[in-house]
């Protein structure tokens, strides 16, 4: 009699189990490796800024400014400043000026300086192997960190570039 009932028990839950899986959607995940490329690399042109003193005035009561001045700390003292056209306030060779950069370039710090940098059409500017390179992806690929290091990468048509239990891959 316990052998039937152990036996019968076990009908029932296998039956179900089956009932259960039958009726539950299966999603089922399809995954590959990226295409993976280093990038093109180059170093990028760089210039000075151009720089000048910005316009000071001492602001009105309640730290109120004329239109086109901006309330600011300069040279230590809270002042209204203000640049010429084209021109930013910031800190440039641990003083505060107006700088401007040519067209297309961009005012960033360039190995260790405050420089103006350009990229050739098409790069982009970032840190690539503990470098400030200008770099570019053929077409279709992305810049990415893959596997630990920067590299161009691409997945088939459908796919999406994605972490998936726990590894870099291309799933649908």
């Amino acid at each position: 009699m316990r052998r039937s009932l152990a036996l019968g028990f076990v009908t029932v839950m296998c039956a179900v189990f089956y009932v259960v899986l039958c009726s539950t959607a299966v999603w089922a995940v399809s995954a590959q490796n990226p295409y993976a490329q280093n990038p093109y690399a180059q170093n990028p042109y760089a210039q000075n800024p151009y720089a000048q003193n910005p316009y000071a005035q001492n602001p009105y009561a309640g730290g109120k400014c004329n239109p086109g001045y901006g309330y600011t700390t300069y040279q230590g003292k809270q002042l209204c400043i203000k640049c010429n056209p084209d021109y930013s306030y910031t800190k440039y060779q641990g003083k505060e000026l107006c700088i401007k950069c040519n067209p297309d370039y961009a005012y960033t710090r360039y190995q260790g300086k405050e420089l103006c940098i350009k990229c050739n059409p098409g790069y982009t500017y970032t840190k690539y192997q503990g470098k400030e390179l200008c770099i570019k992806c053929n077409p279709d690929y992305s810049y990415t960190k893959y596997q630990g290091k920067e590299m161009c990468i691409k997945c088939n048509p459908g796919y999406t570039y994605t972490t998936y239990q726990g590894k870099e891959l291309c799933v649908k």
